[in-house]
C-alpha cells in the first residue's frame, strides 16, 4: 500500500489519498511589530489636524473657565471678609 492510495470497501479499489495538512504558527518579530505600528501611525495621521486644533480651542476654554473661578474665588473671599466685619 502507498502513501497516495489506500483500499476503500470490499472492491479493492484505492482511492486518492488527501495529503495532510500541517499546521504551522505565524511569529511575528519586534522589529516587524514595530514596522506595522510605524505604517499605521504614518497612515493614521490624515485627520489629526482638525483634532490639534479642536484640543487647543478646548485648552483655550479650560484657560477662561480657570481665571473666572479664580476670580470668582477672590471675590468670595472679599465678601467673607466682610460680612466677619459687620459680625464684630
Amino acid at each position: 500500500m502507498s502513501d497516495e492510495t489506500k483500499p476503500s470497501g470490499p472492491t479493492g479499489e484505492r482511492t486518492p489519498r488527501m495529503p495532510r495538512v500541517q499546521q504551522q504558527e505565524v511569529s511575528l518579530g519586534c522589529g516587524t511589530l514595530i514596522l506595522i505600528a510605524l505604517i499605521v501611525l504614518i497612515i493614521g495621521r490624515g485627520g489629526t489636524d482638525d483634532m490639534e486644533r479642536e484640543l487647543k480651542g478646548l485648552r483655550a476654554e479650560v484657560n477662561e473657565l480657570k481665571a473666572a473661578v479664580q476670580h470668582q474665588t477672590v471675590q468670595m473671599k472679599a465678601l467673607q471678609a466682610e460680612m466677619t466685619k459687620a459680625r464684630e
